[in-house]
């Protein structure tokens, strides 16, 4: 089982977004944050996920930012940062930062639950296409 932490800051989106995944074999729901620090209070609360599917902008802490500390902090957690941004620019900064899946929001929900697997079993997943 996939265990998933949401980070979002639109309800609707956010909301969707359980319902989707759990709705997929070997995926679970575990957590949902309004912004980064939230992901970040659940994980020290000792919170057990294996991904956190974050949105790059939030308020407080972004998805750069939680992605930067997951990484130094909890490296066996791995970040896909689900966006409205195509930049080059934000995918080499949020790579960098240590993320290891990158996918629109206006893309296909076949690409986000095989970027999701694809993260999960080790490899790196950037999905641009829409």
């Amino acid at each position: 089982m996939i265990r998933i932490i949401i980070a979002e800051d639109n309800q609707i989106v956010r909301e969707g977004m359980v319902g989707l995944l759990n709705d997929q074999e070997g995926m679970e729901v575990v957590g949902e944050a309004e912004n980064g620090l939230q992901v970040l209070d659940m994980l020290e609360k000792g919170l057990d996920t294996d991904i956190i599917l974050s949105d790059l902008n939030m308020p407080e802490l972004d998805g750069i930012k939680l992605t930067e500390r997951v990484s130094s902090q909890y490296p066996h957690i791995k970040v896909v940062i689900l966006t409205m941004h195509l930049r080059d620019d934000f995918i080499t900064r949020t790579l960098e930062a240590g993320a290891q899946g990158y996918v629109l929001k206006n893309g296909n929900f076949e690409a986000l639950f095989e970027g999701i697997r694809k993260v999960y079993a080790g490899d790196q997943f950037v999905a641009v296409e829409t």
